[in-house]
């Protein structure tokens, strides 16, 4: 394990819903809720994650992201995925033939992924972890990295982001999507869900919120080559090369 990166508070910027290109402002989160909160959260919504990822609209999602990371990353990978919650998208890529390490820092998160795993009778590894501290993977020993709505969280989003780089071979991808604010996610027909989106949308400092604009700045301060960047309701995702 190479040494730790310093962990750098960095000025994160966002654009402006609706402004020209270049007009931008401070993120309203300019430091997100601490890592206990969402450790604490995270721990209590697992089964209904786990649950979420089973509706059909959700699970189109996952198996469309797993497919866009699948095109560039030839298997077997190696492919860890960052912040891995219940596990779908890693065992989706498991069943692709992809060598797959899921880290997410809740352990009930990880204990729904290993149940998943071993009920569906896929290989893949799950492991708790924090993953605002530095990685478990040696320097360039990853093909792909999946970070799936894990960077609004995290107090040091360019750390974040140089770990990654630092575990990626070259020409090895990265596919990371973030939260957009706009009003989909309020839509929910489930009443908690909604309720947890309102929180993040309107109290200040819960989690940060990114455009195209933002996200791809962010990655590519990191070293990163940006391949393609797409918004859409709710999220916004950037695939990037080494």
């Amino acid at each position: 394990m190479s040494a730790s990166v310093a962990l750098v508070l960095d000025d994160q910027f966002t654009d402006r819903i609706g402004n020209p290109a270049g007009c931008r402002t401070r993120s309203v989160a300019a430091v997100p809720a601490p890592h206990w909160f969402w450790r604490f959260m995270y721990d209590r919504e697992s089964a209904a994650w786990g649950r979420r990822r089973d509706e059909p609209e959700h699970r189109e999602l996952v198996e469309r992201t797993a497919d866009e990371l699948a095109n560039v990353v030839a298997p077997p990978g190696p492919v860890a995925d960052v912040g891995c919650g219940p596990g779908a998208h890693a065992l989706a890529l498991a069943r692709r033939g992809y060598d797959v390490v899921g880290v997410d820092g809740s352990p009930r998160m990880v204990e729904v992924a290993r149940i998943r795993a071993e009920r569906d009778e896929v290989d893949a590894t799950f492991d708790v972890h924090d993953v605002s501290a530095p990685l478990r993977f040696a320097d360039g020993s990853l093909g792909g990295v999946l970070a799936i709505l894990v960077l609004q969280h995290l107090p040091h989003p360019a750390a974040f982001i140089a770990e990654i780089r630092r575990c990626l071979r070259p020409g090895g991808h990265l596919l990371i999507t973030a939260p957009a604010r706009d009003s989909t996610s309020l839509t929910s027909q489930n009443l908690y869900w909604r309720l947890r989106a309102a929180c993040y949308q309107l109290v200040p400092g819960v989690v940060r919120f990114y455009d195209t604009g933002s996200l791809s700045h962010l990655v590519e301060d990191q070293g990163l080559t940006v391949v393609e960047c797409n918004g859409e309701p709710g999220r916004v995702s950037v695939l990037a090369r080494a």
